[in-house]
């Protein structure tokens, strides 16, 4: 009798196992690269892992200490919020685009902070199986004097990272 609850109980956890939902996460931005990214993580996702989520997180960077020095809070505000309405209106129209494409579903969230913390951030907070980030290909002096974020992620993320370049 025991081992018929076994036998039924282990099967029951290997179903709840298998219709478990793995969230892809992704970070995006204004480039090119971002969007690949998310394109990548949409098609991996549906392909790989059903049921799937995939979370777009688009990191807010601060505003520049400078601006706040010279008073000029808010008027850069006032364009900078423009410019992330923009971005927000752009990034949701490709994850409808890719949801729809890949059928699966793709949420957009935005965060303040800069992107490295952010996107490994938002890896614990949703349990993410996966983080997927664009690379812009910049060469090691590059990449030193601006930082990495992909590389940033590989490192200290909870999760696998897949970088993806541009073809």
């Amino acid at each position: 009798m025991a081992a018929a609850t076994d036998a039924a109980t282990g099967d029951a956890t290997k179903a709840a196992a298998t219709t478990a939902t793995t969230t892809v996460l992704v970070g995006v931005d204004y480039s090119e690269h971002s969007y690949r990214a998310l394109e990548e993580a949409a098609r991996l996702a549906a392909a790989r892992f059903p049921p799937a989520e995939v979370v777009a997180v688009h990191a807010r960077r601060p505003l520049a200490p400078a601006f706040v020095a010279i008073g000029a809070v808010a008027a850069v505000m006032s364009v900078e919020s423009a410019e992330q309405q923009a971005m927000e209106k752009l990034i949701g129209e490709k994850a409808r685009q890719l949801s729809a494409q890949y059928k699966v579903e793709v949420k957009v969230e935005v965060k303040d902070g800069e992107a490295k913390r952010v996107l490994c951030d938002a890896v614990g907070e949703h349990g993410a199986g996966l983080l997927v980030v664009g690379s812009h290909g910049y060469g090691p002096v590059l990449r030193a004097l601006l930082g990495s974020v992909s590389d940033h992620c590989c490192r200290h993320a909870s999760c696998p990272v897949m970088v993806v370049k541009m073809p």
